[in-house]
């Protein structure tokens, strides 16, 4: 038994030695497995100047491993399996950073980093317009990016005001934070019937519309931007329908993986304007993260007035979720706009042939705003039949917009990638602006009064001048609803790409509008006058035209499928093409009018019953372009494309619009063939293109004087423009870069013939302006900056010329030429504190970029040389300071 028990004991003790054994053993593996599993990256990312850089981008290529840098510029990865791995460090405006990291000799890696500034764009991708998101160089598209430096170099008075930094626009923003016009690559037409507007991929609002609506109503440009990329020509008829000019997308800020605050105080001492921007963004948990955004401001305008013309403000956020199997992501986004702004419209000059332009006594062109006075801003009368209508002009061009979308995106295998972008629009978008119709003296013999009652005095003499203004007092009340969805499936593999799209935009319209008479005293901030008796001055044109009212709705419905392919046939050489097919049907509910002028014994005009329109049509798009890469720093472009201007919603509601005209226009297309060169290294960099473009057959609105006003005429016409874009920069040093924009441009009319509709000045008369230069283009655009920055300091000068330019198509009326000159300074106080200071017009340059274009066709130079005339002015000097705090 002893014996026995012996051989027990030494048997539990064999066992328990053998477990003890086994468990080491298994600790020592886990503890090797777990010492060659944690391999972990740390570091800091800084700049030239040694500041840290927030939000940097670092990830490990190839894998789903990475994140963003803290408020220290410090980040950390783990859970690497890979025995080395190369690591990429990215941030917009810098050079992107690769580094390989072999863990054989230690599993713990600490780095310092320094990113250079991409001040030549060198690492600058397009994503609009490529299937394969490439950098500029290897592109086929000729394109601008702009991001945040970028943007405030331009000292923008607005929205439309930035895109001046773009070859090939010309661009009129001289409204003010109004509607602006952006006439691209040569073609005719205001607004933006050749542009379109998007955000994060998807349209803002349908392509080729001009004044109203206007899509740069309908975004704001604030800190929660990330840049901004334009492609021209190209493929934009690719990307959005019934756009063949350019487009414009805006990108948004995502949440990253740290948290990131910018808060921005503006102020404007000449303009007595104020506002604040703010703009948020982290994570929530892990995979889900936010960024919201959004400003306030109110200010005087441009011009002196006597209250605020803009105050309003906008708020934006997404949440993305990034799934955890690293193969996609949704993303909710929305924002709403509440924005009131003033549409700065003619004032009044001394007209000289030569181009010159001289003040009217009790006018100063260089600060005196001519919007009316704030005591006369609230009106109303009564239309024929008895409505009533109350407006205020302090309401300006109001804009309330509320959407909601979201964005899905994944990797469903093969490497097949689904994109989905759906979005809903809620828009009301209510004018109120006086537009000034032309100059004449007061009649001395009769009395004159103010709204109030109170006799004007000295009518003869009135402001140093006896001069009246005749206005129009307009009031529209718009509504709109859109709903654009768009899907895309992309296929991309080692030498092709390829992307089928479907897209459904829904798009809705109530509108109505009144207009009225006036006449208002030639001074700043001018009052409405009364002449004979006391009363309110106003004359519903309603009274003597059916223009002076107005009511109609509508649906568009637009279905497209658009194939996109890239073929890279060797590593220097790429192909890429384009076509989109477009179906869309119209729906419009249009009043009658009813009546006859006062003038003929009538009672004016009333409305009557709705009559319905329906048309539809379909139309096509196609674009080719190849890339040849010369070498590492080179390549040629050349591109080729058919597009279209199409029936649009709009045309058929215009209240002068010729309905058997619109519906008989089949060809409305624009050809366009461009080549160039690009060029990058890292001391310069050049990106130019050649074009040839022909435009047939679009809508041209022509204003005729009348009697009573001003008759819209509507007719066809055709253009041909040939032109060279130019974008260079040379780094001199780390601290010195220039940076030069030039658009040469020779843009006619090859077509455009009308006749002088019926009660016009020029009843009966025919004219030919085919031969014709383009109105309101210039020939030569061209914008030199000069740009400085160190650790802490930094600056930019900036010298702007514009060519003359024919004032309208009848070509018998000049716009002198023009330059201007911006600069601005920041001081960086530390790595949160921020401050700069721009000046715009620096000399207060005052000229043209608008004559007066409903009415100069029809006379001689000679004839109104030392008269009164009126047209819009370019924006006066003007002071802008911001403080920015980061956090």
């Amino acid at each position: 038994m002893k014996h026995f028990n012996f051989k027990l004991k030494l048997t539990a003790l064999f066992i328990i030695i053998l477990l003890f054994k086994i468990e080491a053993n298994t600790l020592t593996i886990s503890m090797e497995s777990n010492f060659f599993q944690q391999k972990i990256i740390t570091g800091t990312v800084h700049d030239n100047n040694g500041d840290p850089i927030l939000g940097a981008n670092i990830f490990i290529e190839g894998t789903n491993i990475g994140t963003t840098t803290d408020f220290d510029g410090k980040f950390e990865l783990n859970n690497i399996e890979d025995s080395s791995v190369v690591l990429i460090a990215s941030y917009t405006g810098f050079v992107t950073y690769k580094q390989l990291i072999n863990f054989s000799e230690n599993p713990i890696q600490n780095l310092s980093i320094i990113l250079k500034e991409d001040v030549l764009s060198l690492d600058e991708v397009i994503v609009t317009g490529n299937i394969n998101p490439r950098k500029r160089i290897e592109s086929s598209v000729a394109s601008t990016t702009l991001g945040i430096a970028q943007i405030e170099q331009r000292v923008p008075r607005n929205n439309t005001d930035v895109l001046k930094a773009v070859p090939g626009l010309w661009v009129e923003s001289t409204g003010g934070d109004g509607p602006g016009n952006i006439r691209v690559r040569g073609f005719v037409g205001g607004g933006y019937t050749f542009v379109g507007v998007m955000e994060d991929g998807l349209p803002i609002f349908q392509g080729g519309y001009g004044t109203v609506p206007s899509p740069d109503q309908f975004y704001k440009t604030d800190l929660n931007l990330k840049n901004m990329e334009v492609i021209r020509g190209g493929t934009a008829p690719i990307v959005m329908q019934g756009v063949a000019g350019a487009v414009i997308n805006n990108i948004s800020k995502i949440g990253t993986d740290e948290f990131i605050g910018v808060a921005k105080l503006s102020y404007n001492p000449v303009e007595n304007s104020q506002r604040i921007d703010l703009n948020v963004g982290g994570p929530i948990k892990n995979g889900l993260n936010y960024n919201i955004g959004g400003f306030y401001r109110i200010g005087d305008g441009a011009y002196n007035a006597d209250y605020s013309l803009n105050k309003g403000g906008q708020i934006k956020g997404n949440l993305i979720k990034h799934f955890n199997n690293g193969k996609g992501f949704i993303k909710v986004a929305s924002k709403y706009i509440d924005d009131r702004v003033n549409w700065n419209l003619p004032s009044p000059y001394i007209f000289h042939k030569d181009g010159s332009l001289g003040n009217v006594q009790g006018f100063d062109l260089k600060k005196d705003g001519f919007s009316i006075a704030k005591n006369d801003t609230e009106y109303s009368y009564t239309l024929p039949g008895g409505t009533s209508v109350e407006r205020d002009l302090k309401n300006g061009f109001h804009s309330k917009v509320f959407t909601i979308g979201f964005e899905f995106n994944y990797e469903l295998g093969n490497s097949w990638i689904i994109n989905n972008k759906f979005r809903t629009d809620d828009i009301t978008y209510n004018n109120d602006a006086d537009l000034s119709t032309g100059i004449s003296p007061l009649n001395p013999d009769i009395p004159y009064f103010y709204t109030d009652g109170t006799q004007v005095q000295n009518v003869e003499n009135l402001n140093g001048n006896g001069l009246g203004v005749g206005t129009v007092l307009m009031g529209i009340n718009n509504e709109y609803n859109n709903i654009v969805d768009r899907i895309e499936l992309t296929k991309r593999a080692d030498k092709n790409a390829l992307t089928i799209g479907f897209e459904y935009f829904n798009y809705k319209q109530k509108s109505n509008a009144t207009q009225a008479l006036a006449t208002k005293e030639l001074r700043e901030s001018p009052r409405i006058l009364v002449p004979g008796a006391p009363g309110s001055g106003l004359l519903p044109i309603a009274f003597l035209a059916p223009g002076g009212i107005s009511k109609t709705s509508g649906t568009e419905n637009t279905y497209s499928i658009y194939i996109s392919d890239e073929l890279k046939v060797n590593d220097k050489f790429r192909i890429d093409m384009g076509f989109r097919f477009d179906n869309k049907s119209i729906t419009a509910d249009i009043a009658t009018k009813e009546g006859s002028p006062i003038f003929m014994g009538g009672g004016g005009f009333t409305l009557g019953p709705d009559y319905t329109i329906k048309d539809d049509a379909s139309n096509w798009a196609a674009s080719i372009g190849l890339n040849y890469k010369l070498n590492e720093k080179a390549a040629l472009f050349a591109r080729g494309s058919r597009a279209y201007n199409g029936i649009k919603l709009g045309d058929y509601t215009a209240d002068d619009a010729n309905i058997d005209k619109l519906k008989d226009i089949e060809d409305r297309e624009i050809y366009q063939v461009e080549t160039g060169l690009k060029y990058a290294s890292e001391k310069f960099t050049l990106f130019s293109s050649l074009l040839y473009a022909k435009v047939n057959k679009i809508i041209g609105n022509i204003f005729v004087p009348a009697p009573t006003g001003l008759i819209s005429q509507s007719t066809l016409l055709s253009t041909r423009t040939i032109s060279a874009e130019i974008e260079t920069q040379y780094k001199l040093n780390d601290h010195f870069v220039f940076k030069w924009t030039s658009t040469l441009q020779d843009a006619e009319y090859t077509d455009f013939t009308f006749t002088g509709a019926p009660g016009t000045i020029v009843e009966g008369q025919e004219f030919d302006w085919s031969g014709n230069k383009a109105e309101r283009i210039p020939s030569f655009i061209s914008d030199l900056t000069a740009s400085y920055s160190a650790k802490k300091l930094n600056g930019f000068v900036s010298f702007r010329y514009y060519s003359d330019r024919w004032s309208t198509a009848g070509n018998n009326v000049k716009l002198k030429a023009f330059s201007e000159v911006y600069l601005g300074a920041g001081y960086k106080f530390s790595k949160k504190f921020t401050f700069n200071v721009s000046i715009a017009n620096l000399f207060n340059t005052v000229a043209l970029t608008e004559g007066n274009t409903r009415g100069d066709q029809f006379i001689d130079p000679d004839d109104i040389d030392g008269t009164y005339q009126l047209g819009r002015r370019t924006f006066p000097f003007s002071v802008f300071t911001s403080l920015t705090y980061k956090f």
